[in-house]
């Protein structure tokens, strides 16, 4: 009987065997994440608690888009610029970073891709 007492005085949320308090911590290095921040304008100082879920998020967001690449890639057994962009590419609430992770083009696709945008700005100036 003492045994059940003892249970029932323990029944609160339990963190799972192996994870510390410090499973909370950032790992990406907060330094770095404060400079990106303070780089853009109109951000004078930021705070530690702001600064914490800044980079929390930051690590979250990384977390579900490697996800989501590794299911939608071809070789399960790694990841590759293609596998990234193509999901960049296909999923829609990644459209976001399309302009910065394009999809790979040969060198006369991009020619060809240069000569438009030259011949679209034509007597423009």
């Amino acid at each position: 009987m003492a045994s059940q007492s003892k249970s029932h005085s323990n029944q609160g949320p339990q963190r799972p065997e192996g994870l510390s308090s410090q499973s909370s911590d950032p790992m990406l290095p907060t330094q770095r994440v404060r400079m990106i921040v303070s780089s853009c304008p109109g951000v004078e100082k930021i705070s530690e608690e702001s600064l914490h879920l800044i980079t929390k998020a930051t690590e979250l967001f990384v977390q579900s888009f490697t996800q989501e690449v590794h299911s939608q890639a071809a070789d399960a057994s790694k990841l590759c610029y293609e596998d990234v962009a193509g999901a960049v590419h296909s999923l829609d609430h990644l459209k976001f970073l399309r302009d910065i992770i394009p999809q790979k083009i040969t060198w006369a696709e991009a020619q060809k891709l240069m000569e438009n945008h030259e011949n679209n700005f034509e007597g423009f100036f």
